[in-house]
């Protein structure tokens, strides 16, 4: 579904495929009608506030009671909007924030009486969003250096930073439950967060909470375009731009800038298989192991720092990605390791637009396999940020520049992005040749906060030798967009014009060749208290792309209806037609090398339903089926006209206090002509995931995984897959990692490896 970032007020809003239950058209419209009158907002706090900070001289005891000094000194904050269904919350929140020169300390007491309390996981920053949490987000420099911090009433900490998805320090929570209700403290120290230099400071600050059983999200700043995410989506970082400030907020000369990190590993692995590991293409191939490696952390002042690797561990790029799923553009998949998750944020542009498929980049950092060293600089000045990277490989040298200019309020702002890939024969990347390029990307962009408007302009060019012919004559892109985003609808307009040779060696495409307009048109809104639904949506999408021959390129249409009821059934879904034109009879993607012969359009329509149950409790049922024609291809790369029926089902539930369960099964099945015109060809695949974790404590957990991967049509080889992993985090921030197999590979992989990190200065992600 429509995915985008930045400046269009939605921060990688994504919609998956199989999330869709179909409703008649007219229907859908009165159904969400009904539900568009806008609610009351009563949380008082707007970006347009400021609050004094109470500055004390001694930090406070760590206990649960608040009500003795300095607690009682705290301006109590106390009116809070439930997001969900934006409505003022059913149950109080009351919260305090103290400051003692070093740390934040926030206290939060919840009332919940008749609601239960949920509270299944044991284990720090494992489960996310399954129990009730509260916590608080600040952002240090008022123009997104934000963080959040989130405690459940058990006390299981997790935390969150903007600049990095592996970001875990050390710091102070307590909880307890009392008569229904639940008290917490959380102590941040300012050590872990990137902060400006200066003593006196003006920090954003919100106070949020989740009440898992009723799958609702609080939060005590509140503007109608904030979004809810649902599932384990809230709290999102775009929203901290609606969060009021709080100034006067003192900060001792040595907790300003952040300390150094270094982080030195050792790892061993043993078994048959001891030295294959996973490429950039994802497969997996004999590789040589490294013993040892080096990841520092250097800050330069308190929001810049150097970030370096040197011989970085590659054996854990490893989460499962396996799916059988055929889709019609390329995969995108998620980067998690330390070097290139760390600042991942600085080397994007203000805005990237991706409706129903992934968003085109300049850079793509999975497509750069098992790297040698990597240095960069990265972070943000007053209303700026820059990023420099470089990194090496077998065959490889690519470096990135990328700067970000943008207002508090984000009504406007610019970027500028340009990266240089140089490859030999054989290089360790997705892109494997002796080829060289230089690709730049220049966009502007704003909003208005009194008409809902929102804009981008954007040109980026291609230079360089990785096809014949490339120059920015014929490989460029440019993506610009009009949009009006209000508190219950959205209109959206653009129009892409992407040449026939634009493809970065380390970027991600699509679909070159393409140029024309796309619309989508997206209703939505909380129906009155006396409905059955909690919220309803309905989103309307198409476009229209041509290539150079004049032909059309590619063709969507969309129709999208999601409601959600407040048993918390979830339902979704909806018609989808797409067409592309392929050339040489269906082997290339795009034709201008052939003088656009042999062109023939091809369908990928996906109609479908979801039903989903208890999403965002402990206990979720999600099922989805969708169908529809879906081209696959033969051996030879020649289009296979296909009928493709696709369905899952997934859940997880805690066993106990210890022992969370989880469950998929999918199936993809393709029915296709042969060459009896009387007969029909039949395959398909089936995937079945069981997934076992224990927590063995605050710092340690285990975890087992079985895969099966069977027949031969979809998207994956047949295999069986076991996989395990140990975790356990020690009192001086060091890990140890002790994994058996990988959860990536097709089928089991005989190999055990044991890997120690030990962390010196401030805490990972830091």
């Amino acid at each position: 579904m429509k995915q985008w970032s930045a400046l269009p007020v939605r921060c990688g809003v994504s919609r998956p495929l199989s999330r869709r239950f179909f409703l008649a058209p007219a229907a859908a419209l009165c159904v969400i009608a009904g539900a568009v009158a806008p609610q009351p907002a009563f949380a008082i706090a707007t970006p347009n506030d400021t609050y004094p900070a109470l500055v004390v001289a001694s930090a406070p005891a760590l206990t649960l009671d608040f009500t003795t000094m300095p607690w009682t000194n705290a301006k109590p904050i106390t009116t809070f909007e439930t997001l969900t269904t934006r409505t003022q919350a059913r149950y109080a929140t009351i919260a305090r924030i103290l400051f003692d020169g070093s740390n934040v300390y926030v206290a939060i007491h919840c009332e919940q009486r008749g609601t239960p309390i949920v509270t299944t996981q044991t284990t720090n920053n494992v489960g996310f969003g399954l129990d009730d949490f509260a916590g608080v987000g600040i952002d240090t420099t008022g123009n997104g250096q934000a963080y959040y911090f989130e405690v459940t009433p058990r006390g299981v900490r997790y935390q969150q930073a903007a600049e990095s998805s592996r970001y875990n320090p050390f710091w102070t929570a307590l909880a307890a439950t009392q008569n229904g209700n639940w008290d917490a403290l959380l102590v941040i120290p300012f050590a872990v967060l990137r902060t400006q230099n200066a003593p006196v400071q003006r920090w954003r600050v919100n106070i949020v909470r989740h009440i898992a059983a009723l799958n609702e999200n609080e939060t005590w700043a509140y503007d109608p375009l904030m979004s809810d995410a649902g599932g384990n989506g809230f709290p999102q970082f775009g929203d901290a731009r609606f969060w009021p400030y709080v100034d006067g907020i003192k900060v001792r000369g040595r907790a300003i800038r952040p300390k150094p990190r270094a982080e030195l590993y050792a790892l061993a692995s043993a078994g048959g298989d001891r030295n294959i590991y996973q490429s950039a293409t994802q497969l997996f191939a004999p590789q040589g192991t490294r013993n040892f490696g080096l990841d520092v952390n250097v800050p330069l002042t308190g929001t810049i720092a150097f970030v370096g690797a040197l011989a970085p561990d590659f054996s854990n790029v490893e989460v499962d990605q396996q799916t059988i799923s055929p889709q019609e553009f390329r995969r995108n998949l998620t980067e998690y390791r330390p070097f290139f998750a760390q600042g991942a944020n600085y080397f994007a542009p203000i805005s990237q637009t991706g409706i129903n498929q992934a968003p085109n980049a300049i850079f793509y950092s999975p497509g750069i396999g098992p790297f040698t060293r990597g240095a960069k600089i990265e972070g943000t000045y007053g209303n700026q940020s820059i990023g420099v990277l470089n990194v090496e490989g077998a065959g490889f040298n690519d470096s990135v520049i990328a700067f970000k200019h943008s207002l508090p309020d984000r009504t406007f702002g610019y970027s500028f992005d340009a990266v240089s890939a140089h490859h030999q024969d054989g290089n360790l990347t997705a892109y494997p040749f002796a080829d060289s390029d230089v690709t730049y990307d220049a966009m502007v962009g704003g909003r208005n906060l009194h008409n809902g408007l929102v804009y981008t302009a954007e040109y980026a060019a291609e230079d360089g030798t990785s096809v014949p012919g490339t120059s920015p004559r014929l490989a460029y892109k440019s993506e610009d967009f009009l949009d009006v985003h209000k508190q219950n609808y959205e209109v959206f307009t653009e129009y892409r014009d992407i040449g026939p040779k634009w493809n970065p060696i380390d970027g991600f495409t699509n679909v070159a060749d393409i140029r024309g307009p796309g619309a989508f048109f997206d209703l939505s809104g909380n129906p009155p208290k006396q409905s059955p639904l909690k919220r309803a949506e309905l989103f309307v999408f198409g476009d229209r792309l041509s290539d150079g021959s004049g032909a059309v390129h590619q063709a969507d249409f969309q129709l999208n209806a999601d409601l959600v009821f407040k048993n918390l059934l979830h339902l979704s879904g909806g018609p989808s037609f797409s067409a592309l034109r392929l050339y040489g009879n269906g082997t290339a993607l795009v034709g201008y090398d052939l003088g656009y012969t042999g062109g023939v359009t091809v369908p990928f329509n996906s109609h479908g339903f979801s039903v989903g149950y208890k999403d965002g409790t402990p206990t979720p049922y999600d099922f989805a089926t969708s169908w529809g024609p879906f081209e696959t291809f033969n051996g030879d790369g020649t289009v296979r006209p296909t009928y493709l029926r696709q369905y899952s089902f997934t859940t997880s539930r805690p066993l106990g206090q210890k022992l969370t369960l989880g469950l998929e099964y999918d199936g993809t099945l393709e029915a296709y002509p042969t060459q009896d015109a009387n007969l029909r060809g039949h395959d398909g695949q089936q995937l079945r995931r069981i997934s076992l974790g224990e927590a063995l404590g605050p710092e340690s957990n285990l975890s087992v995984s079985l895969r099966s991967i069977s027949g031969t049509g979809g998207f994956a080889l047949p295999g069986l897959n076991l996989a395990a992993s140990y975790h356990r985090r020690f009192r001086n921030d060091s890990e140890l990692f002790v994994n058996y197999g990988t959860p990536a590979a097709t089928a089991t992989l005989q190999r055990v490896i044991v890997k120690y990190v030990f962390r010196t200065g401030s805490g990972a992600g830091t």
